[in-house]
């Protein structure tokens, strides 16, 4: 017995809303991917700008008014500010 046109349609909005309900778990795992990663990011760039001022030492003629122009860090009694204890 053939279909009618409502059944036609009712079939064509579940296939819609599964689809729709597909695509929404699948954006909020990439979602989940990005701030995991974006705060793996942050944390690799901090350690970054850690190392690059230990490694720096700040020599005594590139600090001009309190930033070490040899790396950019800001200096205080020649260590920079983040790595004052």
């Amino acid at each position: 017995m053939p279909r009618t046109n409502a059944e036609h349609q009712r079939e064509h909005r579940q296939r819609q809303a599964r689809r729709l309900a597909d695509l929404e778990a699948t954006a909020a795992g990439y979602e989940a991917i990005v701030a995991d990663l974006t705060a793996q990011l942050e944390a690799a760039l901090a350690e970054v700008d850690r190392l690059a001022a230990l490694a720096c030492r700040h020599p005594a003629g590139a600090v001009d008014g309190g930033t070490c122009r040899a790396c950019g860090a800001e200096v205080w009694c020649g260590k920079p500010r983040a790595l004052r204890a």
